[in-house]
């Protein structure tokens, strides 16, 4: 198993594993800032120092952040810890197409248009935002508990304007042979048709429980996509209808021009469909092909179905039922990358024994467990604060009365009279207070003294991480404190150079003006607390100002010839009122106001009376 964190960013907790493949590893975390499940995908710590592998990976994680779509599975977020790489996606309960394929054989041709619509919708809106996806698969479509469809799995899409050597390049084949487009399968550029020819892969073996190319090779396989017809799906189908016959066959088009152009063109024409109206797609004239198929090879018979299902307009009574077969139980985090299946996808008919869920809400916990364990099913305990009786299951995943395979997961939520406290170490103290409120837990803040961590960061709790404890109760947050710094002197700089002196020494200066007799108006007076005196790193200083004086005496220039004089009070800061021409040689000042000696604070009006 992967050596992985506890928590990545400060705030993804690991619980457990669900999925490992060849490149990463999966993981059921919690989000302890948001308070909701979500999928780890973490790189193996040997691929990270792959540059291209791990180009790939941040891309995957680049490509789903952008496509915000009920259809498509949502990413998160993207990040580095230990020295690999993860990507933390949404986490959905459901399974996937691959998995329903393999369990239940060929769908119903309602079930499957639907879930090849809802498909489109994703892809289309990919499409619209320049990418393209170039893995479309059963195993990169699930399906949620409520029966919605969403698609994963954007590691290898790519922009198809993007020509950067070593990954979107002419030439490099990428992709799962099963479901190559013949463009794919030769290197040529790719576009949104490439994702519309393997979603009409898809769609063929939903309806018939298997491929239409198979081969002892991936290249073998490559090589039929390019050569050969596939065999119409009616016959393997007989009750098939012949409009989605015809959706399949124009999807699934060798030829790029009769092929749907667009994602939403083949969703347009599956609704068209499913309500009855005439479908685009022509009658294809299939070459003939290689091989038949034998009568052995048949799936069983279905029973027959209307030529046409009008699927969206139905009541919801008949989707109950079809929804019930579909869903089935499982938890499958919302992560199936190509990193994670490698080779080829193999469709299945095998199926396995399923089993109806009973209705456990209301029971104890130790009841329920031991009624569904009974049953062969593994249990999963989630506590959660309700106002319901401690130990009593709220609620229950799958619901009841769903069919299940043996051995797949039920998830029982069980009202807690206790929580338990979470690990918060590497948390700010704001993030783990947050993280306590949501647990109806109170936090006391507790700063101590450690060279050792960064300051400001959690390193413990008292209960310790993991302690059950009741609610409401108060919990020691242990946090590093910062360390002290000395106030440095500033007195007699500049504002802005005293400002910016501070905040080099880790405090924050807040300004006040103050009059000064002694010190320049604009410059710095002193702060507070004084320079020397040791303060807690970010503590606020405040930091004086000189406004110059309160007053300075008025010149007296009384007698001085008036222009002379004028100029002398202007010099000592005040504004001066000339009565008279001071330009007039012969001129004098014969008084002024405020008179010579008095003090006047600097920029008031001085009056000065000439005798011409």
């Amino acid at each position: 198993m992967t050596q992985v964190a506890d928590v990545y960013s400060g705030r993804y907790a690991i619980e457990r594993p669900i999925a490992r493949g060849g490149m990463a590893e999966v993981f059921l975390a919690r989000d302890q800032f948001l308070d909701r499940s979500v999928a780890v995908k973490v790189l193996f710590p040997e691929f990270a120092r792959d540059q291209a592998l791990v180009e790939r990976f941040r891309r995957e994680a680049q490509n789903a952040a952008m496509l915000n779509h009920p259809n498509i599975v949502g990413v998160y977020d993207y990040g580095q810890e230990r020295g690999t790489y993860f990507i933390v996606m949404e986490y959905v309960e459901g399974r996937s197409l691959r998995d329903l394929l393999t369990e239940e054989g060929p769908l119903p041709p309602i079930t499957a248009a639907r879930i090849t619509a809802e498909t489109a919708a994703a892809l289309d809106f990919a499409h619209r935002v320049g990418v393209v996806h170039r893995d479309i698969k059963p195993g990169n479509v699930l399906m949620t508990a409520s029966g919605q469809v969403k698609v994963a799995d954007f590691g290898i899409a790519a922009n198809p304007t993007d020509a950067r050597q070593g990954l979107t390049q002419t030439g490099a084949v990428i992709g799962t042979a099963t479901y190559f487009s013949p463009e794919q399968a030769q290197g040529y550029q790719v576009d949104g048709r490439t994702d519309v020819y393997a979603l009409g892969i898809v769609l063929y073996e939903m309806l018939t429980g298997r491929a239409p190319f198979v081969g002892e090779s991936p290249v073998a396989v490559a090589m039929k996509h390019v050569r050969e017809q596939p065999v119409p799906p009616s016959q393997y189908v007989a009750d098939l209808p012949p409009d989605l016959e015809r959706i399949v066959l124009k999807a699934m088009s060798k030829d790029l021009a009769t092929r749907y152009q667009s994602a939403e063109e083949l969703r347009a024409d599956l609704v068209r469909f499913g309500r009855g109206q005439p479908v685009t797609a022509p009658v294809a004239a299939m070459a003939a092909v290689d091989e038949a198929p034998t009568v052995a090879a048949m799936p069983p018979p279905r029973a027959p179905e209307p030529a046409v299902s009008p699927m969206w307009e139905e009541p919801p009574r008949r989707w109950a039922p079809v929804l019930t077969v579909i869903l089935g139980l499982g938890m499958l985090a919302a992560v199936i990358a190509f990193a994670l299946l490698s080779g080829s996808e193999r469709p299945t008919s095998t199926t396995g024994k399923r089993v109806e869920i009973t209705d456990v809400v209301g029971s104890t916990y130790a009841e329920a467990e031991a009624e569904l364990v009974a049953l062969g099913f593994e249990v999963v305990r989630r506590d959660e604060l309700s106002d319901a009786p401690a130990e009593e299951v709220i609620k229950q995943s799958p619901e009841a009365g769903r069919l299940a395979r043996k051995g797949s997961t039920v998830t029982l939520t069980v009202s807690a009279s206790e929580v338990t406290i979470p690990n918060l170490a590497n948390l700010t103290y704001d993030q783990a207070e947050a993280a306590l409120t949501k647990r109806n837990l109170g936090a006391v803040k507790n700063e101590i003294e450690d060279p050792t961590k960064v300051p400001g960061t959690v390193i413990g709790t008292d209960p310790p991480a993991g302690t059950k404890v009741s609610k409401g109760s108060q919990v020691r947050v242990d946090v590093v404190k910062d360390p002290d710094v000395t106030i440095p002197s500033v007195a007699g700089m500049d504002q802005a150079t005293a400002a910016n002196t501070l905040t080099a020494a880790g405090v924050s200066p807040t300004i006040l003006a103050q009059p000064s007799d002694t010190i320049p108006a604009g410059n710095a007076i002193g702060t507070n607390p004084a320079a020397g005196t040791k303060v807690p790193k970010g503590s606020l200083v405040t930091l004086f100002i000189s406004q110059g004086p309160t007053s300075v005496p008025v010149p007296n220039v009384v007698g001085q010839q008036c222009g002379a004089g004028a100029n002398q009070v202007a010099a000592a800061g005040f504004n001066v009122t000339v009565n008279g021409t001071p330009a007039n040689p012969a001129s004098t000042v014969a008084s002024q106001s405020p008179a010579g000696g008095s003090a006047a604070p600097p920029g008031s009006s001085v009056t000065v009376n000439c005798t011409l």
